[in-house]
């Protein structure tokens, strides 16, 4: 689903402001989507998945929430999936793990007047794993962008995507319950997910269909997608098992 927004002028990787404050409207770059936390948006390829963690760890090219927590999991993935999988992590810039990020970063310019900083270098939060890193202090957004393969797509183009949503205009939030529910989610997590959903403004309609080997309310699929731009106060659909 691509969402209108404005284009954003970047010059030698260098984020500058956009005249007349707050973004006009303009389609996402060809093969990308727009996704993000809050009124903060980047591009991504349109292929990568939404919430596709094992153990709060991606193992997919995919969106999620990244809470800064180790999960007490059985199932943890071996380093090497984790290494392949090309992802963004949305984090709050206001605790843990990100806070302590944000203290580290260096001023990068701005986006629709708003200050961006941007970690030099890598945050090695796993080893042999590159996540770059960049921030909107003023929205309490930190991004961080892994790109396993050249083929899922370009750090540099996701980072200089930047932008800010205008008024009217919000999120799916990511964050449900300190992480980011996908197919298969258990009915807990769905009740989660629908007051996240009522809390941040937005509509909640919940559709049932048979699903089999998945326990009746299970989480099937949630349009718009988590972290995908609507207007606030928009419907958002929660499809469950039946």
């Amino acid at each position: 689903m691509r969402i209108p927004l404005v284009a954003l002028v970047a010059t030698a990787g260098l984020l500058l402001v956009a005249c007349g404050g707050d973004s006009t409207e303009a389609e996402a770059p060809d093969g990308t989507r727009w996704v993000g936390s809050g009124r903060v948006v980047v591009a991504v390829p349109d292929w990568w998945t939404t919430g596709e963690t094992r153990c709060l760890l991606p193992v997919e090219d995919t969106v999620y929430w990244d809470s800064g927590a180790v999960a007490d999991c059985a199932d943890v993935p071996a380093r090497s999936e984790v290494r392949e999988a090309s992802t963004l992590a949305v984090l709050d810039a206001e605790h843990g793990y990100a806070e302590h990020l944000l203290t580290q970063m260096d001023p990068a310019g701005a986006v629709d007047g708003r200050e961006v900083v941007e970690l030099d270098g890598c945050d090695a939060w796993i080893p042999d794993v590159c996540r770059h890193v960049f921030a909107v202090p003023s929205e309490h957004v930190v991004l961080a962008v892994t790109i396993a393969d050249e083929a899922d797509g370009d750090y540099q183009e996701i980072r200089d995507s930047l932008r800010i949503l205008p008024d009217g205009r919000t999120t799916v939030p990511l964050d449900i319950h300190g992480t980011t529910p996908t197919w298969g989610a258990e009915p807990a997590y769905v009740d989660h997910l629908t007051r996240a959903l009522e809390d941040a403004g937005l509509q909640v309609e919940v559709a049932t269909i048979p699903a089999e080997d998945l326990t009746p309310g299970s989480l099937l699929e949630v349009e718009p997608a988590l972290g995908s731009v609507v207007d606030e106060g928009a419907t958002v659909t929660v499809t469950v098992a039946g």
